[in-house]
């Protein structure tokens, strides 16, 4: 309330001149008579927007409505904001300390222990869903590093799955790692190389879960976000990979080949840019069967080879895709068969 200091002359004036308000509507006034019996015209309601009495004063810029509360000046200063948003004290005087005021949003001291990581990507899934290159040393990971600078990437799981992290594409030898709610919390997986010197990891979560993605790179890194453990393996947009199948428990099914894929190495691979693209196993010792799905083992099947020329030999398959499609890959063996692959990628 702002009290006027007003003469007290002017205050008797007024009292006597001007209708009292009705303490129920602060904007209503009542006219009252005069000596002559008859009723002045007031301006008889000081919120309205309207000139009631005609005089050319509309609302509180008319002197009837002196008094009135909505016409009453506030010459309070707006509060200081609160000041120091990590100090305990409440510092406006509104009534909230610290984080719980509204003027500490998107404050440091506010950001809890996540404050550590150096960009939040929601719960964004495909190839690089963030990149930089990294500037300070600021953890330590169980498999290696520590000397090299690092970034820190929040990620929240979109669903209760199993989630694979990977660095195809980086042009750093890179480190991966990571970690249960906190840049130093509790680790879940780490790795070194996987793929070259390109680093995976994988993680099973439940939907909600934050975790911090740590990358370890003296360069530029890329990191990766795919949803389900199948395939098992990332492998960019690199035109080969050779490996074992002698350990792989995956069994594909196929409905172009007579038989399914069965003790598959399973790998995504993303087409570089748009054309036909040619996948083989020739070079493998044994009796393979490839097969190509979108995004995932449970992708749309497309395409499946069991020989592409003898009856016991390699598998061959082309197919046009499209610049950043992402395909899943199972090279498996013909009723089981196991042994040494050999994939590799070509365009034409």
């Amino acid at each position: 309330m702002v009290w006027y200091t007003a003469p007290m002359l002017v205050f008797l004036y007024a009292a006597a001149c001007f209708p009292r308000l009705d303490p129920s509507d602060p904007g209503e006034t009542a006219p009252l008579a005069d000596d002559t019996g008859t009723v002045p015209l007031v301006e008889s309601r000081c919120g309205d927007g309207e000139d009631d009495d005609g005089d050319g004063d509309i609302d509180c810029d008319d002197a009837d409505c002196i008094g009135a509360r909505m016409c009453e000046e506030d010459t309070d200063t707006e509060p200081d904001p609160e000041s120091d948003c990590d100090d305990g004290d409440d510092d406006d005087g509104d009534g909230d300390i610290d984080c719980d005021d509204i003027d500490c949003v998107g404050d440091a001291a506010c950001d809890g222990p996540t404050a550590c990581w150096d960009e939040d990507v929601g719960d964004d899934l495909g190839a690089s869903i963030a990149s930089g290159t990294a500037a300070g040393n600021d953890g330590d990971a169980s498999c290696g590093g520590g000397s090299t600078a690092d970034s820190f990437v929040a990620w929240t799981a979109p669903a209760t799955d199993t989630y694979v992290f990977d660095t195809l594409g980086s042009t750093a030898d890179t480190l991966l790692w990571v970690a249960a709610d906190e840049c130093d919390g509790a680790e879940l997986g780490c790795n070194g190389d996987t793929f070259g010197t390109a680093s995976q990891v994988t993680v099973s979560l439940t939907r909600g879960d934050v975790v911090v993605v740590g990358v370890e790179a003296a360069g530029a890194w890329v990191l990766n976000a795919w949803q389900g453990d199948c395939p098992q393996y990332s492998i960019g947009s690199e035109l080969g990979v050779q490996g074992s199948t002698t350990a792989a428990t995956t069994n594909l099914t196929s409905s172009v080949c007579t038989s399914d894929p069965e003790a598959a190495v399973t790998v995504r691979w993303i087409a570089p840019s748009s054309g036909t693209w040619t996948f083989s196993t020739d070079g493998s010792d044994f009796d393979t069967i490839l097969a190509l799905y979108e995004e995932t083992c449970d992708g749309a099947e497309i395409a499946c080879n069991d020989d592409a020329s003898d009856t016991y030999g390699p598998s061959e398959v082309s197919v046009y895709l499209a610049a950043g499609d992402v395909v899943a890959v199972g090279v498996g063996g013909y009723e089981g068969a196991t042994g040494e692959y050999l994939l590799t990628i070509s365009e034409g």
